[in-house]
């Protein structure tokens, strides 16, 4: 089974793969599309660009039947959204699930919010279950994009 993946496109930790460990029961793509519309007087909306896709998730992690920390794979999540010492901010990520020709199309962007919720822990304070919620902002690699 195809695992939900997310690699680093650039930067000291490129090519890393943080690959979860359960897949997202739902994922969310938001793109919104600005229009101006005149209050006064009657005209057509003015259509103003558009703004960068937003995708969330959420990922769960679960090492209590092994009685494993989860803060290992929580930290190289983390790294993904840390500011890189080379590039001096959070590298740019691609997200990909499944290599099929009518798979969910990969999202290039940078992590903008994790939020870690973390549920059950063994006696020592080791967490062994938690739930991170991972929203990403769109970020086109604008060379690659002038080259095509």
């Amino acid at each position: 089974m195809d695992k939900l993946r997310i690699t680093a496109l650039e930067g000291a930790h490129q090519a890393e793969v943080f690959e979860a460990q359960f897949n997202p029961k739902e994922i969310e793509v938001e793109r919104t599309i600005p229009w101006w519309y005149h209050r006064l007087v009657p005209a057509p909306p003015q259509f103003l660009g558009t703004e960068p896709a937003r995708m969330s998730f959420e990922l769960i992690f679960d090492g209590g039947k092994q009685s494993a920390s989860v803060q290992p794979r929580l930290d190289m999540l983390h790294r993904l959204s840390s500011v890189d010492e080379t590039l001096h901010h959070p590298p740019r990520v691609r997200v990909a699930w499944g290599s099929a020709r009518d798979a969910m199309p990969a999202f290039d962007g940078v992590v903008e919010e994790i939020s870690v919720h973390y549920m059950a822990f063994a006696d020592n304070g080791v967490p062994l279950r938690a739930t991170a919620t991972v929203k990403l902002i769109e970020a086109v690699d604008l060379r690659r994009t002038e080259l095509a």
